[in-house]
């Protein structure tokens, strides 16, 4: 293999890097798992999966719909594959991933790197803020957004030992080993309730937001503002009954999404609430629709985009002032 640098497990918070660690102690366990690499490893965290089971790494190189169909032959084989590319470049593979993959079911695990805004300035081409608007609208595939290394892994085992297939988004920048509470367990299909102290604002997050929810929680808390935060880790099947929950207790509901606002979790918190017939008022974090976003440092694009914490709270203050 090439000389790429491992970093050290415990001395990374990068969610790339954690998820080729935690591959690879899956792999360590299940003989039939192998990953399938489109010329990205060192990039998309694959490179360790390389160092710890190089004759289970297989290179399709730069051709996104052969990893598709690869990793459908592989699972046709009794493999589990878990082909790994940057999350915008699964448009390439649209076509294998709908009728290939999901249309027969196969048991292709779909790693997506580079989800969202954070790609460390990798380049606009490069970044994915419009693909849950394809993949939440294919039949039989699950979508996985995880918030942090904990749900990362946890993640990573479910899919592994679920048949059928799954698309999970990984950021490449570093979060936390657990934004949630101590003995969480990730359940495919069910969000989580993390903070539960009132009824005036509810926030529903996913992925990488959850990390801004909890820090815009708490300074709405701070002002007197009470606050339910929930987090969906799990897009589809998504589980509206813990929404609907929140929405018969609060009195309007923020979404926080590493996406845009059309498409993914806004979209999907606003038509299962339209219907149930709930009138609860919706507002929307997450980027524009209608641009291409642009490149630069974590810190800078969330701010650009209106997604600090800071913007959640004055948009949920917004919010409330205009429902009551």
């Amino acid at each position: 293999m090439a000389q790429f640098t491992i970093p050290a497990r415990e001395a990374t918070k990068e969610m790339r890097y954690q998820m080729g660690y935690a591959l690879s102690d899956l792999a360590r366990e299940n003989p039939r798992i192998v990953a399938v690499d489109a010329d990205l490893r060192s990039s998309s965290g694959l490179h360790i999966f390389e160092y710890f089971h190089p004759d289970k790494l297989i290179k399709v190189g730069i051709a996104e719909q052969n990893l598709i169909a690869v990793s459908a032959g592989l699972s046709q084989e009794g493999y589990i594959p878990f082909p790994c590319t940057f999350d915008a470049f699964c448009r390439r593979f649209m076509d294998q991933l709908y009728v290939t993959v999901a249309y027969t079911n196969l048991n292709v695990k779909v790693l997506g790197a580079y989800a969202g805004l954070f790609t460390g300035k990798a380049g606009a081409t490069h970044q994915s803020d419009k693909e849950l608007s394809l993949l939440l609208r294919i039949p039989n595939l699950r979508v996985i957004e995880p918030g942090c290394n904990l749900e990362m892994a946890q993640a990573l085992r479910c899919a592994a030992e679920t048949p059928g297939p799954f698309y999970l988004r990984i950021v490449r920048c570093e979060v936390e080993y657990n934004e949630l509470f101590d003995g969480y367990q990730f359940r495919l299909g069910k969000g989580v309730r993390v903070i539960d102290e009132g009824d005036d604002v509810g926030l529903v997050t996913t992925g990488y937001m959850i990390r801004t929810g909890k820090a815009a929680a708490r300074k709405l808390l701070a002002r007197g503002v009470g606050v339910r935060l929930d987090h969906h880790p799990t897009l589809k099947p998504f589980d509206r009954e813990l929404l609907y929950d929140m929405a018969r207790r609060v009195k309007v509901i923020l979404t926080l999404e590493n996406h845009c606002t059309s498409g993914g979790l806004y979209s999907l918190v606003a038509e299962a609430l339209a219907t149930e017939g709930m009138a609860v008022r919706v507002g929307a974090i997450g980027t524009d629709p209608e641009d291409f976003i642009h490149t630069g440092h974590v810190n800078d694009l969330l701010y650009r985009y209106g997604m600090t914490s800071d913007h959640v709270v004055e948009k949920a203050l917004a919010l409330r002032k205009r429902s009551s």
